[in-house]
């Protein structure tokens, strides 16, 4: 079972960081510019990493932040649950988040879960509950 963890701020950005230079994250540079204000949550299996969960607030509305993650080529099968889903988005309720805004290739799996498209990507109102 992946578990979401959170770790010291920072710490967690670089390493981030890392990981997406590693892995050769397609969006690296554009990341790299503004990974300061991510909010990251580390997603492990047994203690080992299996990939990350980030947002960032937008600017024009600090109630929606754009989601964004890295799944290790290991994990690619077996990393989006719903268990996983509901705790990382009651995360971002917990600590701010109002809407959840996916701009990318996971836009699909957010419809499925019951949000909307929007002009800017798939939107999910929080609080959800992925049943």
């Amino acid at each position: 079972m992946v578990r979401p963890r959170v770790y010291d701020a920072k710490l967690s950005q670089d390493v981030l960081l890392d990981y997406m230079r590693a892995f050769e994250y397609p969006h690296l540079e554009a990341h790299e510019q503004i990974i300061d204000y991510a909010f990251v949550v580390t997603c492990e299996v047994e203690g080992s990493i299996a990939g990350f969960f980030w947002c960032y607030c937008l600017e024009e509305d600090k109630g929606i932040w754009a989601a964004h993650a890295l799944v290790l080529p290991n994990y690619q099968k077996r990393f989006f649950s719903r268990r996983l889903m509901n705790t990382l988005f009651a995360l971002a309720w917990c600590s701010g988040a109002d809407k959840i805004l996916v701009e990318n290739h996971h836009t699909d799996m957010l419809l499925r879960m019951g949000g909307d498209m929007t002009d800017c990507g798939a939107m999910l109102d929080l609080p959800h509950q992925w049943r």
